[in-house]
Formats: structure tokens, C-alpha cells, sequence
């Protein structure tokens, strides 16, 4: 009797964790949605300043809905002019394509740098929130394997946000190593998509 009532239990304790986790996941699966949703904010052409390892200058970028709205595509430019420790004049562009990763109910960006750069991040809900989307490094080309970043978007009031790069060898030794403040200056979107190949 003693052992029937243990099965049961056991049992019990096994459903009540399975639906549980079965919560969990179904919870994530409709954030991953609301976070999702959540990214169309940016839509729009933006106007700001940079500050980082160049030194500081001037950007512009756009992010556009592709591929029937199945990904969020950026495209930025910035222009660092010659000053101390930096004296050249650097131009630096960058895309950056958000997806949804539907198997595994996650966010996804990558990020591409006109130095060769290719970073993929994946959004950390648990230190998201409404007004902050932040997202850590899974992988890194042209660095060590151990490298890690972290890249948080923390949206502002009256159509601004600030952006946040951050770098390491590994992760609990991440650096700030770019810091921009955007500001939209159109809700248009013309010109900002990938050109078609015109056939």
C-alpha cells in the first residue's frame, strides 16, 4: 500500500512538473511573439551620434520588415572624423537581421560589420524588458573562441534609444566599447531594404 501510494505521488509530482515546463515553454513561445512584435518599433529611418574606440561621430541607419515581415533588417552608416587617436577619417557600415528562431522560441540577430565582422546574438528575455532588449554573443567570427558581447537597445521617449556594445575575451570581463543615442527622423522606410535584383 505503502509503495502504491509512492507510485502515485511520484506520479502526481511527474504531471505536475511536466505541465509546469509545458507552461514555461508555451509562456516563452507567446514573449517570443510579444518581443517580436515589440522590434517593429524601430521601424523608420534615424538620425544620432556615436562614441567608442573610434572616437566620436555621426550616424544614420533605417530598419525595414523583409521577406514578408519574417525579418527585421538594418542598415547603418557612421562617419568618425579625424581626431586623437584616430586620424583618419573611418567609415564604418553595418547590417543587422533580426529573425525568429521558431524551434528553439528565440530572438535572434546578426550582425554584420564592413570590417569582415559577423557576430549572431540571441535575445536574453530573463534581462529584457519593455523599454530595454538585450542581447548576448553565441558566436563570433575572426575571434576567440571564448570572446563574448553584449548588445543592448534601451528605448527612449520621443521616438529615441540608446545603443550599447559591449566586449570581452569572455564574458565576465565585457567592456563598453561603442555607445550611440538615436533619435527617428522619419517613419518611412523608403530606400532602407536590400535593393531587389529588378527581374
Amino acid at each position: 500500500m505503502i509503495t502504491a501510494t509512492r507510485c502515485i505521488r511520484g506520479l502526481l509530482a511527474a504531471l505536475i512538473m511536466a505541465n509546469a515546463l509545458a507552461a514555461s515553454q508555451a509562456s516563452w513561445a507567446a514573449d517570443a511573439a510579444t518581443w517580436w512584435r515589440s522590434l517593429g518599433w524601430f521601424e523608420g529611418q534615424w538620425v544620432g551620434r556615436e562614441r567608442g574606440l573610434p572616437g566620436d561621430g555621426r550616424g544614420r541607419r533605417c530598419y525595414v520588415p523583409v521577406m514578408d515581415n519574417r525579418f527585421l533588417f538594418m542598415r547603418s552608416e557612421s562617419r568618425f572624423p579625424p581626431q586623437p587617436g584616430n586620424p583618419d577619417n573611418d567609415h564604418q557600415a553595418q547590417w543587422q537581421i533580426f529573425s525568429r528562431d521558431y524551434e528553439n522560441q528565440r530572438i535572434l540577430l546578426r550582425r554584420f560589420g564592413s570590417g569582415g565582422q559577423v557576430v549572431t546574438f540571441v535575445l536574453n528575455p530573463e534581462a529584457s524588458r519593455s523599454d530595454r532588449f538585450v542581447f548576448e554573443s553565441t558566436a563570433f567570427d575572426q575571434a576567440p573562441h571564448a570572446a563574448h558581447g553584449r548588445l543592448t537597445l534601451f528605448v527612449g521617449r520621443e521616438d529615441s534609444f540608446r545603443e550599447r556594445l559591449e566586449l570581452g575575451a569572455q564574458a565576465d570581463t565585457l567592456k563598453q566599447v561603442m555607445e550611440g543615442q538615436w533619435r527617428r527622423s522619419d517613419t518611412s522606410t523608403a530606400g532602407c531594404a536590400p535593393d531587389a535584383m529588378g527581374f
